[in-house]
């Protein structure tokens, strides 16, 4: 649904403000939040340089790497490739951490995830391996947005067991906010948010209340529970709802490259996981 929502708002307005807009609500509705639910945020134990070096660096890559990368990418592709693409997070999560650890893997997730990135190069050119297309280059912002989005699932979750994943998710955003707050501010398009409509406001505050607040809250509770890699897999229903509702809505058009590369990624990622 995030999906559909942020490519209907960025159709309106260019993604440096929708990102400025988003986070600015998310960060509001996140300290309403921490108060309701009487969270200090100022309160760390251990480390606190290394911790909130750590936080800084996670706002970095989740404002300034993901989500900017991603709205840039979504303005130029659709709905149903970007869900798609974020669904193999888990087979990227994995190679990662593998790179990280040095640890060994079998056959099976080996295949997986040579799978999932083939699906995902189909997915990326299904307009064709030419750069000249727009679509193809959103396509390859959204992969990089992955990327990024992928090692800030890993480097987040070593805070969770210590602060939680409220308060987690509260001080990484406001960090990127303050980060990104410059460069929002600076866009030349910043005037026209005087003029938007009540659709577009809605979809703004639904894109940083639901789709940054609650979903990254629940993403962290989840990631302090669960092994990453077995948190991300959840993601696969993604794609699959964002196409239906996409379809319904006119946002989508399947092409067979799409419905191709859409199964394999998935089915890569299945075997990541069984393996």
């Amino acid at each position: 649904m995030t999906h559909i929502v942020g490519k209907d708002a960025l159709e309106t307005l260019p993604a440096p403000v929708a990102l400025l807009l988003r986070t600015v609500v998310a960060s509001i509705s996140l300290l309403i939040v921490v108060t309701i639910r009487r969270k200090k945020l100022s309160r760390f134990e251990g480390s606190p340089y290394r911790d909130s070096t750590r936080l800084v660096l996670l706002g970095f890559r989740d404002v300034l790497s993901n989500q900017f990368i991603y709205f840039e990418g979504l303005h130029l592709t659709s709905p149903a490739d970007s869900s798609l693409l974020y669904a193999i997070t888990p087979a990227i999560v994995f190679v990662m951490i593998l790179f990280m650890h040095g640890e060994k893997t079998t056959w099976r997730k080996g295949l997986g995830i040579g799978i999932a990135l083939l699906g995902a190069s189909i997915v990326m050119f299904e307009h064709g391996a030419t750069f000249s297309s727009e679509h193809t280059k959103g396509n390859i912002l959204i992969f990089v947005a992955v990327l990024a989005w992928s090692l800030f699932t890993i480097l987040g979750k070593p805070l969770i067991p210590k602060y939680g994943a409220l308060r987690v998710t509260a001080i990484h955003f406001l960090f990127g906010t303050i980060l990104y707050l410059p460069i929002g501010l600076a866009s030349p398009d910043l005037p026209m948010v005087a003029d938007l409509s009540a659709k577009i406001w809605i979809e703004i505050i639904y894109l940083g209340a639901i789709g940054s607040c609650v979903n990254y809250i629940l993403w962290y509770y989840a990631l302090g529970k669960l092994e990453t890699s077995k948190v991300a897999i959840f993601q696969n229903l993604q794609p699959i709802i964002t196409t239906i509702l996409g379809l319904a809505l006119g946002k989508v058009i399947l092409t067979p490259s799409l419905i191709a590369g859409g199964l394999l990624a998935l089915v890569g990622v299945l075997l990541v996981e069984k393996g």
